[in-house]
C-alpha cells in the first residue's frame, strides 16, 4: 500500500519494469492518478527510466555517497525529525560525520558520483520536500561488496526525517 500512497518513489539499482512489473504497474498507476513523481537511480538506462521524473545515472558503487550527501542536505536545512531521531535512534551525530566525511555538500556529491550539481542539487530538493517518500533499492544496490553500507545510508535519510513506517514512507527492498 505504502506504493500507492507515496508522493515520490525513488528506484535505486534496479529494473522494476522487468524484474518487478506488477508493483512497477502500481507505481505507475500512483504517478498518474495522483501524480507521484518516481527518480530512477541507476549507472544503467533501463527500461525503468522511461517513466521517471528525473534519472540519476550515477557511477557504479557510488549509492553510498549519494545518500550520505542526501543526509547532509537534510540536516544542513532543517529538515530532520528530531523528536524521532531522539526516540528511535542512536549514533546520529556519529552518522552526520561519517556522511560529511563522504559527500559533505551537493558538489562534493556530484564528484563523487558523476552526476551534474544540478541533478543531485534537484534529487536533494525533492526528497527535502517531499513527506511521503517510499525509497526501493534492489540487487543493484544491496548484492554488492558494499552492500550494508549503501542500505544503511538509504535507510539513514529515512530514519533522520521520520519517513519510515508512516503510510507512503519508507525504505523497501526489493527482492524475490
Amino acid at each position: 500500500e505504502d506504493l500507492d500512497e507515496a508522493d515520490l518513489l525513488v528506484l535505486v539499482g534496479s529494473n522494476a519494469a522487468w524484474c518487478h512489473p506488477v508493483l512497477f504497474q502500481r507505481m505507475l498507476v500512483n504517478k498518474q492518478k495522483r501524480g507521484a513523481r518516481m527518480i530512477v537511480i541507476d549507472p544503467r538506462r533501463t527500461d525503468t527510466v522511461g517513466d521517471d521524473d528525473l534519472f540519476l545515472g550515477l557511477k557504479p558503487g557510488t549509492d553510498t555517497a549519494l545518500f550520505s550527501g542526501l543526509l547532509v542536505h537534510l540536516a544542513d536545512n532543517g529538515v530532520l525529525d528530531r523528536d524521532y531521531i531522539a526516540l528511535h535512534t542512536t549514533g546520529f551525530d556519529e552518522a552526520i560525520a561519517r556522511a560529511r566525511n563522504i559527500a559533505g555538500s551537493a558538489g562534493a556529491t556530484a564528484l563523487a558520483t558523476g552526476l551534474a550539481e544540478q541533478d543531485v542539487a534537484a534529487f536533494f530538493q525533492m526528497f527535502a520536500n517531499t513527506e511521503r517518500v517510499v525509497t526501493l533499492y534492489s540487487q543493484g544496490v544491496n548484492q554488492s561488496a558494499q552492500g550494508t553500507d549503501k542500505v544503511n545510508a538509504i535507510v539513514n535519510c529515512h530514519l533522520a526525517t521520520g519517513r519510515i513506517g508512516q503510510p507512503g514512507a519508507s525504505p523497501f527492498s526489493l527482492t524475490g
